[in-house]
């Protein structure tokens, strides 16, 4: 895998690097940042938050039909388009402290991560031969796991006590985006194509 098949790990990684950041951000450090930053009530957070979760838990099989019809690249793509503008307007939409702003904010970033991870796991699947497309997927799956998604609360709480801005944050979320941009534009189209191998 490692030797023959390294580009196509970087690839199909890459490609969940921006969803993963992006869910650590909307799942676990909103709750935080809505309640110690904002002082917000907790049932307001939880609930906007659980509200967001099973929007999402409804779009992700749509999104992955999306990207059956469309193409994984065209779908994964327009969520990294939306997701990097929506960025920069969640925290401006949950500073208005207003509960229907704060639930906008939240459903609004759930179904754009719908985008970028209801094609997923067939792109993912899609980048590997069949010899060796189970050690692939989940070798990508794990590594991109712990670069994205595992590390980003960290991250982000790190970013705000160091630089005591929202605008770091969109910025670090930018930057996780523009590595799954990369990884769908060096990715070729799978959703019409046999499986190699």
């Amino acid at each position: 895998m490692l030797r023959d098949h390294w580009r196509r790990l970087l690839i199909a990684g890459g490609s969940r690097i921006g969803s993963d950041v992006m869910y650590s951000l909307l799942a676990a450090f909103t709750l935080t940042y809505l309640t110690t930053v904002l002082h917000q009530s907790r049932p307001l957070a939880l609930g906007a938050i659980s509200v967001g979760v099973a929007v999402n838990a409804s779009a992700i099989p749509l999104c992955g039909w999306a990207s059956d019809r469309f193409g994984r690249r065209t779908v994964g793509g327009f969520g990294v388009l939306l997701a990097a503008g929506w960025g920069f307007a969640y925290f401006h939409m949950l500073q208005t402290l207003e509960p229907a702003w704060i639930l906008a904010a939240v459903i609004s970033g759930f179904v754009i991560h719908a985008f970028l991870y209801g094609p997923q796991a067939a792109f993912i699947t899609e980048q590997f031969p069949t010899r060796v497309r189970f050690s692939g997927a989940a070798i990508a799956y794990t590594w991109a796991g712990v670069f994205g998604g595992g590390i980003a609360p960290l991250v982000c709480a790190s970013l705000l006590r160091a630089y005591g801005s929202t605008l770091a944050l969109s910025v670090y979320l930018g930057a996780a985006l523009s590595v799954t941009g990369v990884a769908l534009l060096a990715a070729r189209e799978t959703a019409h194509e046999r499986l190699p191998g």
